[in-house]
């Protein structure tokens, strides 16, 4: 197959798995160029780092093993920690740099994700570009980007979710523990793929039921964590949004955004109403919860947003 069809069959369900993680953050959501940057640091400079970082790991460890365990030890040890680690620098880049768009666990998961399905992308396309017949790329295209082709994507959300856990930590300790806790998870998790699949080569393919388990617990948490997420923007709205009745928000929208189980139930625009409920409430959460200086313009140019939808019928 052509590199630049690979590319382009590639990139369709890659932008359906990142739609996908990203709609996990139900109502505020992240900045579009903070995500293209994520997935460009996956795609270059993360897979850079990550290939020679792993060559020149193993230059030794082919010296002392042979080729063949050089292989099997590189893609259950080596692979994991580079490319998580990699990946995971975009992660930290965002939650030092743009902090304030960094609001949680929620954002830690849709950031992690992108940085990852950017990184095997790329991946993917050079694995096809090596395939020798038709038959051989529609077989590799099912297993890495179809079966597989959220793994990326799902390891480095868990780096992702560290990050956000430690941005409301109060204790340092606790910080460096959950950014180490993310890390950690990422590479077992990744780990246990690659070692099963080393596995499958050598002793038989029933080793692969260890990559399905890994693969359907990656799912249930992504699963569950959207319906958490779901339950904690509802409290969010409910405690930080009360004080804004009825200056703010009407008694019908209030009651609409603690109460609603769907989009339609919203005033129109659904869209830009919601971003900016959760605009307001999650400023105001960083200011009377974590104590973080907060532009008053900024609460107030959002109060402005949410008044036009609460009562559409004044000039604001």
């Amino acid at each position: 197959m052509p590199l630049v069809l690979s590319a382009a069959l590639v990139a369709v369900p890659t932008a359906l798995y990142a739609a996908l993680v990203r709609s996990i953050d139900h109502f505020e959501k992240e900045p579009p160029k903070y995500l293209v940057a994520a997935f460009l640091w996956g795609m270059a400079p993360a897979a850079l780092l990550a290939l020679i970082a792993q060559l020149f790991l193993q230059v030794p460890t082919a010296l002392l093993l042979g080729e063949r365990g050089a292989a099997s030890i590189g893609a259950i040890l080596y692979a994991p920690i580079t490319e998580e680690i990699a990946k995971g620098l975009a992660v930290a880049m965002i939650y030092a740099w743009r902090r304030r768009e960094f609001d949680g666990w929620v954002d830690g998961i849709v950031y992690g994700s992108t940085v990852g399905f950017g990184f095997a992308y790329i991946e993917n396309i050079l694995y096809l570009a090596n395939t020798e017949s038709f038959e051989e790329w529609v077989r590799l295209f099912l297993l890495r980007v179809i079966v597989f082709g959220f793994m990326h994507g799902f390891w480095t959300s868990l780096v992702g979710i560290g990050f956000g856990l430690a941005r409301y930590a109060r204790l340092p300790a606790l910080k460096t523990l959950y950014v180490g806790g993310g890390f950690a998870a990422a590479i077992v998790a990744h780990a246990v793929h690659n070692g099963s699949l080393v596995l499958a080569d050598l002793i038989g393919p029933q080793t692969l039921c260890a990559t399905m388990l890994n693969y359907a617990v990656l799912i249930a948490l992504m699963v569950g964590l959207r319906f958490v997420s779901r339950h904690h923007d509802h409290e969010m709205f409910r405690t930080y949004l009360a004080d804004e009745v009825p200056h703010t928000l009407s008694p019908q929208a209030y009651a609409a955004l603690t109460t609603f189980k769907r989009v339609s139930d919203l005033p129109q625009p659904h869209r830009a109403f919601l971003q900016a409920a959760a605009e307001l409430a999650q400023r105001k959460k960083q200011q009377l919860h974590y104590g973080e200086y907060v532009i008053p313009e900024e609460l107030e140019q959002w109060r402005k947003v949410l008044r036009r939808f609460s009562y559409p019928h004044l000039v604001v």
